[in-house]
């Protein structure tokens, strides 16, 4: 009989009683095993924020995830998507080891979701998704000047000696810095330096005389290029129509309102709708869009926009459109001039452009035979979306005669020889 005795949170300890040809001896208590948990993947992290961003880079922070798995978290993933797109790329080649990374590399005016996930030996958690997208541009900061304490009123020096004026200077982009005395612009010379090394900056008169008496000031100037709202798209239409889609495109604006970060929103409404609706997250950076998912025989408006750093622009709308399957005859043509002759042995080819919608149904026949030419070791025939290849090869004389491609749909039949 198996006996388990003394079993703590960590070990339990098996006897059992010998068979009773051995006198019921019993065997020796075996090796102390230890009870574990099984070890499953980790949670999520928590508290993902986003702390900065520029035009560059993203910098997010996170928490450990409430649950390990049973086995100690190795490292964490970030993962990014572009807007308008549905593919998540992994960031960085290394498992991270702290709670914060820099994403780097974002292209200036993309618009980007973020998200992480923990690792640990069995594999990675669930995603922890950032609650807000990221546009890839730089923040703009005001100047902020703060006059260091030793020469915030007046200072005084020693003919000879060396004059410094320090002060400390914050802005995003680093601000253009001019230092002027008696509102006259100073600038670099043996007597006199200019040490800007954000945020500190720093004026210096070496070997002070009785001139340089006087009021110093320093002046930020934020180097900002302002950005206004960009124009319409141009020639916004519908390319084709389908039985559930609609294709869309447009060409750029005539005016970018002084950024080439260009993005677009569409948005579609059905006729008997009040509201539009985003097809898409972000902004997408294309000048065509495939509307799909639409109802068939429904009517629709589609309307696009132009987005950059300063703004949108007014909508362009289509007119109404019924979306359903647009009927096109067939139409035919055998790229032959006159009459093909090959010699005995040679190989026949014959190939034809298909147009129409929907896709026609094609089919060769030979003189005035309305039997279906078929597939066999000799004759090949390959079909694509606007064309279609008949090749006879081992060419005997029997193959000569007239051939005959015919292509039909729900909107006629043609035929071309």
């Amino acid at each position: 009989d198996l006996v388990v005795s003394e079993v703590t949170s960590e070990s339990a300890y098996l006897t059992w009683k010998a068979p009773e040809d051995n006198g019921g001896a019993p065997s020796l208590t075996s090796d102390p095993i230890r009870a574990t948990r099984a070890i499953t993947k980790p949670g999520p992290p928590g508290n993902l924020k986003l702390k900065d961003w520029s035009k560059s880079y993203a910098d997010i922070c996170w928490t450990k995830p409430t649950r390990d798995g049973g086995s100690p978290i190795l490292g964490y993933v970030v993962e990014a998507q572009k807007s308008g797109s549905a593919q998540w790329d992994r960031i960085n080649k290394d498992l991270i080891k702290m709670c914060a990374y820099r994403v780097p590399g974002l292209i200036e005016g993309m618009e980007y979701r973020f998200r992480i996930r923990a690792t640990n030996k069995v594999g990675d958690s669930e995603p922890r998704e950032l609650a807000e997208t990221v546009l890839a541009k730089d923040i703009l900061v005001p100047p902020e000047i703060v006059v260091d304490v030793s020469c915030r009123d007046s200072l005084t020096v020693k003919v000879g000696q060396i004059l410094s004026l320090i002060t400390r200077v914050k802005g995003r982009p680093d601000p253009e810095i001019t230092w002027t005395k008696d509102a006259r612009a100073l600038s670099r010379d043996k007597h006199t330096e200019i040490n800007n090394t954000y945020p500190l900056c720093e004026l210096v008169i070496n070997d002070a005389v009785r001139s340089d008496y006087g009021k110093y000031a320093i002046t930020p100037v934020l180097a900002v290029d302002p950005i206004e709202k960009p124009g319409e798209p141009n020639d916004f239409q519908i390319s084709e129509i389908g039985k559930t889609f609609c294709f869309l495109k447009w060409k750029k604006p005539d005016y970018d309102g002084g950024s080439r970060n260009l993005g677009y929103h569409v948005e579609k409404k059905p006729k008997e709708a009040e509201e539009w609706e985003r097809l898409h997250k972000g902004a997408i950076k294309e000048i065509y869009f495939m509307v799909d998912r639409c109802i068939e025989n429904q009517v629709y408006q589609f309307r696009v926009q132009t987005k950059n750093e300063g703004g949108e622009s007014n909508w362009v709308t289509t007119a109404e459109v019924l979306v359903k399957e647009q009927l096109v005859e067939p139409e035919l043509k055998i790229k032959l001039d006159g009459t093909l002759v090959v010699k005995a042995g040679d190989s026949i080819p014959i190939e034809a452009t298909v147009k129409g919608k929907p896709q026609p149904d094609v089919k060769w026949t030979k003189d005035e035979s309305t039997e279906e030419i078929r597939k066999s070791p000799r004759l090949q025939i390959e079909t694509g979306l606007d064309f279609s290849k008949l090749l006879v090869t081992g060419a005997r004389r029997t193959d000569s005669g007239k051939y005959v491609i015919a292509a039909s749909n729900s909107a006629g039949i043609s035929s071309a020889a």
